[in-house]
């Protein structure tokens, strides 16, 4: 097993952790108080601030070289740390592809370095439109939209279609940005329980029978990220349609590494009837660029969004040199390179999955380029991920509220080229810090147990004292006789 310079090299693996109190996430912090607004969050620092001076929050770690299988990276506290990369969602291994580089540096050239207004304002390039073209045919969908990141793309479609009077029903793990685009456009959200057909078509029946003349918008995802699942979207689009529903899909996470050419899960499963299908997705995890797009066969729907998403209209344009890194990182996507790229990040997902398992580790999930490694408690993970750092190994800690509580996990993030030797380093090494870590919870935990039991009898001491002190007192008090 290949070792990597530690971060941590005078006290390596000494990192015990000090709980002063077992608050571990921040929800309560959220809908804070007062006419303030700069004092009423200050409380927030007794959460953030203990495991900060501990280095186990891993907040802004950054890259100092190209996020390639193994890169520099600089922690939150200022340590550099080199190792193997399975933190970037770089689901293809692209981003140091060299066709791709050397068109960004042609666009840069030929466009300089401007921002771009508005697509509405002057702000497209050739680019751009060239960009839309080629999406709509890897896809073969009729009408694109460019949004300048896939954030963007999934409020902006929601928001720019629903109206206050119309009902979204969504599956309760969907993106951040579907949920706060549907919560923005209409106070008629459900959610429903993750992947279950069965309680969707029973709350879009209950909503159309209620509103027989509602828009219904049913939204789920291509690939879950955190938990790397998906529902039968063929078997969702009958449903929708038999409501006179529509559906939208977000690919965010399956576009370009899943399917035979790469379209995503909705390729797989063999979905072939769009007519009330919306798609979206975003060109980060395999187009090495923020660019996010919504794809529809109506014109009529996607000319609407220019003029009524918001997320569109006020935005900059996604400027020449990100559309030509996505154009080219699409080209390979479109290739036989592609298609032996996402051959082989499922046989690593394959090769790793059977190798934790083996040593009674759980996958969460299907196959595809993300691997959910279940940890479950929440200090646990901070810690392993923290330990994971110090040897050499960049990987992401996913805890509470991003997932439900006591499902704490890391999320590996596969990539084609990484290695034999890589992925049985990150076995062996993940292998040793959970058993570290939960050593260290333990011992935490144990000296946290101690400390109240002392406060208690501390306080009992002093509850007692106090009684003695008022008797005292008392029989000064009494008269002589």
């Amino acid at each position: 097993m290949k070792k990597y310079p530690s971060t941590n090299p005078v006290d390596e693996f000494n990192r015990n952790v000090t709980i002063t109190n077992l608050k571990l996430n921040h929800l309560e912090y959220r809908n804070v108080e007062g006419k303030n607004l700069f004092e009423r969050v200050k409380g927030y620092q007794d959460l953030i601030g203990q495991f900060r001076k501990q280095k186990i929050i891993l907040y802004e770690r950054r890259n100092m070289s190209a996020p390639g299988q193994e890169c520099y990276g600089m922690d939150d506290y200022g340590d550099i740390f080199y190792g193997i990369n399975f933190a970037s969602a770089d689901y293809l291994g692209l981003c140091t592809n060299e066709q791709a580089k050397e068109a960004a540096a042609t666009a840069a050239q030929e466009y300089s370095v401007n921002s771009c207004g508005a697509p509405l304002a002057f702000g497209a390039s050739k680019y751009y439109m060239q960009l839309k073209e080629e999406l709509k045919d890897y896809w073969n969908m009729k009408e694109v939209i460019i949004y300048s990141a896939g954030w963007l793309a999934g409020y902006g479609v929601v928001k720019g279609l629903i109206r206050p009077y119309d009902f979204v029903i969504m599956d309760e793990l969907c993106h951040n940005c579907l949920t706060e685009g549907a919560h923005a456009a209409t106070k008629n959200v459900f959610r429903v329980t993750h992947l279950s057909l069965e309680a969707m078509e029973k709350k879009i029946y209950e909503v159309r029978q209620d509103n027989p003349d509602a828009c219904i918008l049913v939204v789920t995802e291509g690939l879950f990220s955190m938990d790397s699942d998906y529902t039968d979207l063929v078997a969702l689009q009958k449903i929708t349609q038999k409501y006179e529903a529509f559906l939208l899909i977000d690919c965010a996470h399956d576009f370009g590494c899943m399917g035979k050419t790469g379209k995503g899960v909705f390729e797989i499963q063999g979905l072939q009837d769009f007519s009330n299908v919306l798609l979206m997705s975003g060109g980060s995890k395999c187009l090495s660029t923020n660019v996010g797009w919504v794809a529809c066969n109506s014109f009529e729907v996607i000319d609407y969004l220019k003029f009524f998403s918001s997320a569109y209209m006020f935005t900059n344009s996604v400027n020449p040199v990100q559309c030509a890194t996505a154009l080219a990182q699409l080209r390979i996507l479109n290739s036989e390179v592609g298609v032996r790229l996402r051959t082989q990040v499922l046989q690593n997902y394959h090769y790793m999955k059977k190798e934790l398992n083996s040593r009674n580790y759980k996958i969460l999930g299907y196959p595809s380029p993300i691997l959910p490694l279940l940890i479950g408690d929440e200090l646990t993970c901070r810690i392993v991920t923290r330990l994971m750092l110090d040897e050499g190994i960049h990987c992401n800690g996913i805890e509470y509220p991003i997932v439900k509580m006591g499902q704490a996990r890391l999320r590996v993030n596969l990539q084609p080229q990484h290695s034999k030797d890589q992925m049985d380093t990150f076995i062996e090494t993940f292998d040793f810090c959970f058993k570290k870590a939960t050593q260290i919870t333990q011992d935490s935990l144990e000296r946290y147990q101690l400390y109240l039991e002392q406060q208690e009898q501390s306080k009992s001491k002093n509850n007692l004292n106090q009684v003695n002190f008022n008797e005292t007192k008392m029989e000064l008090k009494k008269p002589n006789l």
